[in-house]
């Protein structure tokens, strides 16, 4: 099931298109910023709307991967180990005292070291499989004179009376309950091992279990993925190519389709293994 690295060229791409829908309000902070109306306003994007930045989905979508991954005994993970990063640092130590190490060298090096997740959503020496896009406010929202927020007050609480500690209000912006966003996330040269855990992400993420943004523990950031979509192109079919390079055209599946399959073989390999 698992290839060696491979990505010299081009062979295959993956598109997954879809809405997210926030079930509770969402709070990504865009920085301090003294002409703003509250002490943490949300990131907004050129013209002032508010987004998600692909970073924020990255990071959420690969962490709920890392915490179902353990259960799959065929397959590795360092993302929740004592030492954060392990991957990182076993690859530091292998190449500290390496300089001009050959490609194939590397490559059979970081095939060797680097646990599954790492592998298919990056590292420092490793390019992500995975493109997470910035997923802009929908149309809907984007036709609006002003996108509405709104500014929730908080408090500093001192952790060992348990209390709010004086002086210590503050405020912060937030998007409403039932603002969407699109999503798009773009799959260059997958593997099975890739696809199963990307399908793994995508059932957590559509059964709303993916919270997004910060002060989670008050309930906001919860959200689910709707109308998913997703669109394939096998670059080593003469046809195919021909048709996306001139047409834009690519072989859709249903997400239903994509996720029950790539984890069928992705469970199906560990019977094997």
């Amino acid at each position: 099931m698992d290839q060696p690295l491979d990505r010299s060229h081009l062979r295959a791409r993956y598109r997954i298109t879809g809405r997210i829908v926030m079930d509770t309000a969402l709070h990504i902070g865009g920085g301090r910023n003294p002409s703003a109306a509250t002490d943490s306003p949300v990131v907004r994007d050129g013209a002032g709307r508010p987004f998600i930045p692909g970073s924020s989905l990255k990071g959420a979508f690969r962490a709920a991967v890392e915490r179902l991954v353990p259960n799959i005994p065929h397959l590795r993970t360092c993302g929740l180990s004592d030492a954060p990063d392990a991957c990182a640092n076993r690859l530091r130590e292998e190449l500290k005292d390496r300089k001009n190490i050959p490609e194939e060298e590397l490559l059979a090096l970081l095939d060797r070291i680097l646990c599954d997740t790492c592998r298919t959503f990056g590292t420092t020496h490793l390019a992500s499989v995975a493109l997470f896009h910035d997923a802009p406010i929908s149309e809907v929202w984007r036709s609006l004179p002003e996108v509405p927020t709104q500014v929730r007050d908080g408090v500093g609480i001192d952790r060992d009376s348990e209390r709010a500690r004086e002086g210590i209000k503050y405020d912060f912006e937030v998007v409403p309950p039932q603002t969407s966003f699109d999503f798009t996330l773009t799959l260059e040269n997958p593997t099975e091992r890739d696809l199963g855990l990307i399908a793994l992400g995508l059932q957590e993420f559509i059964a709303g279990m993916i919270p997004l943004g910060g002060i989670r523990s008050r309930g906001l950031g919860r959200c689910h993925l709707e109308n998913v979509q997703i669109e394939s192109v096998d670059f080593t079919d003469p046809q195919a190519m021909k048709a996306y390079l001139l047409d834009g055209k690519m072989t859709a599946e249903s997400a239903q389709d994509f996720v029950r399959r790539h984890l069928s073989a992705l469970l199906n390999a560990e019977r094997r293994s």
